[in-house]
């Protein structure tokens, strides 16, 4: 039960598609590691941008950060702040979309997590996904300087379940002119599925590992997507998905549209092959909306993660 929060929140988080993946950027985890404060502009070196600063107040008390940095790419802003380096204490965040405007904190992640520990308290609450947790707003992006401005509050459940550790209220959070950089897809990677047989389009893939689980996905541009999560420590083999998130290796979700995620709990997963950064596979599974399902078939990734 040590991941099960974090494996759930991640295959929501996957159907709302795009995360980033590659050697060193595992965005949802407290070890976020993406280039920290550039003091310069990265478009133009010579350009001194305003200094980047992030703070909140965690159940009253002031934290601010030391470092902090933005990645944007495909639908996905991803935001982090630290102290202490790396196994520091750490806010991390997930969004979804890249524009301004005011997001919904249970729709997305918004994570602070203490030092020296892969949990954390999140925007989704494990007993009810649905609880208005809070929000992040992006007040300005300023692509000519590559940062990112914005204020946020939540309520933050612990993500090890079950939870025993009481909630934090994180308030008047507040970043300006944190530094970003622009994503761009690994090129090597491939993903295909059929949906009722006919090809699902993708025009991004994703992988990303948190907390012994690799997250595998592809989303298309009418705002649908299919992910696949499988246990890190899973191997070569054909696994059931039945929807148990407490007891299955594997998981699997086909978002429908902007509001519609169903999560399959009949299919499996074949994992041919796994090293310590890339996973092969195969699936197929079944999804219901009311009385009409949707068939995902010959289904196959070959991602690095």
């Amino acid at each position: 039960m040590k991941s099960l929060l974090k494996f759930r929140v991640l295959i929501l988080f996957l159907t709302t598609v795009f995360m980033v993946s590659c050697d060193d950027i595992e965005p949802i985890d407290s070890d976020l590691q993406i280039p920290v404060n550039n003091p310069n502009n990265p478009n133009n070196p010579t350009d001194p941008v305003a200094t980047a600063s992030f703070k909140a107040k965690i159940d009253g008390v002031l934290w601010t950060a030391e470092s902090s940095a933005a990645l944007i790419g495909g639908n996905l802003m991803a935001i982090n702040a630290t102290i202490g380096g790396d196994n520091g204490e750490s806010f991390s965040f997930l969004i979804d979309g890249v524009a301004t405007g005011t997001y919904p904190a249970n729709d997305n992640l918004l994570t602070y997590s203490p030092a020296g520990t892969d949990f954390g308290w999140t925007s989704s609450n494990f007993d009810n996904p649905t609880e208005n947790t809070g929000s992040i707003t992006i007040t300005n992006i300023n692509t000519v300087a590559k940062t990112i401005s914005g204020t946020f509050t939540f309520k933050g459940y612990w993500s090890e379940y079950p939870n025993t550790i009481a909630p934090k209220n994180i308030t008047e959070g507040v970043f300006e002119n944190v530094p970003y950089e622009d994503y761009v897809d690994p090129a090597n990677d491939t993903f295909f599925a059929k949906v009722n047989g006919v090809e699902f389009v993708e025009t991004d893939i994703l992988a990303v590992t948190v907390n012994e689980v690799i997250g595998i996905g592809a989303a298309n541009t009418n705002d649908q997507s299919i992910s696949v999560g499988v246990k890190e420590t899973i191997t070569p083999g054909t696994y059931p998905i039945t929807g148990n998130i407490a007891t299955d290796m594997v998981q699997a979700t086909y978002k429908l549209n902007a509001t519609t995620s169903l999560a399959s709990n009949s299919g499996t997963v074949t994992v041919t092959s796994i090293t310590a950064d890339r996973v092969i596979g195969t699936f197929s599974f079944t999804v219901v909306d009311g009385t009409t399902t949707y068939t995902i078939s010959e289904g196959a990734f070959d991602v690095e993660y």
